[in-house]
């Protein structure tokens, strides 16, 4: 029932430290609620993305297009990390109350990031004309590596774009306010579920299923930019100005959430590609089966999370210490608890759900499912710490511990999936995710993060 108070329209007053503690409470309960509702019709895709498309699209074209797919998150950083850093920019201008510097920061932000996706988009569309598609996908097979190659070109396009809408949804998280953010994806979902649907009727390509998906995502954020200029946040006239002021801040701060980035892609986002190389893509689609399984764990936990980023940097930029162990130590207990049952539970289901899901045409090994739900609940873990790290501005420590993890994961992964098959990959990035995590802030930086917890910075 405590919780039942943070639901309410109007904003609690600010004035003092316990009314701003309230006050983050309200916004970040207002985006659960409406992340529920986002990652609802989200799951809605995933779910039907698999059982809609593998009858007609075979194991192989499947695995292909999950192959292509997973480069948007492993070229994440080529944003430069500024869509990071523009989350706890917009945070203090924010906290200043000072109207024209918000309006700059966010202006000249979003510029950027739209000069950077443009360039990227190009360079990206170049470079999938000219890949050499046999060797990097294990097929033989001339018009699907037609196809594959086709779908590569649109995904460039299409990312080029996702760079500058994922630099809106950070405006939006660092305003607080990132529940908008997830009744706009929410209907981006439904309109994806309605061309996935017809997609499938018509047995369609590889380009469109991945035009229904990422593309629709990304084209209905940018209805979000209007919400923007309607509110003064945006100022088109002088975008110009407001990038050449704001470019050299952000590029610093974004310097290290690019590696942190840089790291996420050689330690997680490269597994469908190596997988491919080695296995061929059918292996891939086996571990993205068992992977989105799991996500019915991991999304629920990180739609509790992600919205305490723009809570943690607001209170760290006022020094509301309180608030930010409070909501620390609560965060880190429910995501534990919530992730050991829910991924107990989706892995003693997992035989019947996953029969019901691809129709018997993908068959998953138990022991695969078991280390990809033990990853499972230690990757949800640390995506609650790392809200918590990225909220207060932990970021140096953190490019050290993902620079040591990458050097160490990588060459485990490739050798892992050479010598034991597919259940190298959460078996290695388990392993050395928890040795490298503990080692570091369990002790060299333990005093650091401790810092954050009794004084006031």
């Amino acid at each position: 029932m405590k919780l039942l108070r943070y639901l309410r329209f109007s904003a609690f007053d600010v004035s003092t430290e316990d009314g701003r503690a309230s006050e983050r409470y309200r916004l970040a309960a207002w985006a659960i609620l409406a992340n529920v509702a986002s990652k609802a019709a989200a799951m809605a895709v995933m779910v039907l993305s698999v059982s809609l498309t593998i009858p007609y699209l075979g194991a192989q074209r499947f695995g292909i297009w999950m192959t292509i797919a997973s480069f948007a998150g492993m070229l994440t950083f080529l944003g430069l990390g500024v869509g990071n850093a523009l989350t706890n920019h917009v945070a203090s201008r924010s906290a200043k109350s000072d109207a024209d510097l918000l309006r700059r920061a966010v202006s000249g932000g979003l510029g950027l990031l739209f000069l950077i996706g443009l360039a990227v988009g190009a360079a990206l569309w170049l470079l999938a004309a000219w890949l050499p598609w046999a060797k990097l996908i294990k097929v033989d097979d001339a018009l699907l590596l037609l196809e594959a190659q086709a779908a590569a070109k649109l995904f460039a396009l299409l990312f080029g774009l996702n760079l500058f809408t994922t630099g809106i949804q950070s405006v939006f998280a660092g305003l607080q306010r990132s529940f908008e953010v997830y009744l706009v994806s929410a209907l981006g979902s439904v309109a994806s579920l309605g061309v996935l649907w017809w997609a499938a009727q018509v047995q369609a390509g590889l380009p469109v299923l991945l035009a229904a998906t990422l593309g629709i995502q990304s084209l209905s954020l940018l209805l979000l930019l209007g919400l923007l200029v309607r509110r003064k946040l945006f100022a088109l006239g002088k975008i110009t100005w407001a990038v050449r002021q704001e470019t050299s801040g952000l590029i610093r701060i974004g310097g290290l959430f690019f590696v942190l980035q840089v790291g996420t892609m050689i330690g997680w986002g490269a597994d469908a590609l190596i997988i491919s190389s080695a296995l061929g893509p059918a292996a891939v689609a086996v571990y993205s089966i068992a992977q989105r399984l799991f996500q019915f764990v991991s999304q629920p936990l990180a739609m509790m999370n992600s919205p305490l980023w723009g809570a943690y940097a607001e209170a760290h930029s006022k020094g509301d210490v309180a608030f930010i162990r409070r909501t620390f130590k609560a965060s880190m207990w429910l995501t534990l608890g919530g992730a050991l049952s829910g991924a107990t539970i989706l892995f003693f289901s997992s035989e019947w759900l996953l029969h019901y899901w691809t129709g018997g045409k993908v068959l998953v090994p138990g022991l695969l499912l078991g280390l990809v739900a033990l990853w499972t609940v230690l990757e949800c873990c640390g995506v609650a710490f790392a809200m918590f790290l990225n909220g207060v501005q932990v970021v140096k420590q953190q490019v050290i511990v993902v620079s040591v993890f990458c050097i160490l994961v990588l060459p485990l992964k490739i050798w892992g999936v050479s010598s034991l098959g597919l259940i190298a990959i959460p078996l290695v990035t388990m392993l050395v995710y928890a040795s490298t995590h503990i080692y570091f802030y369990g002790f060299v930086f333990y005093s650091k993060i401790k810092s954050f917890m009794t004084i006031s910075n």
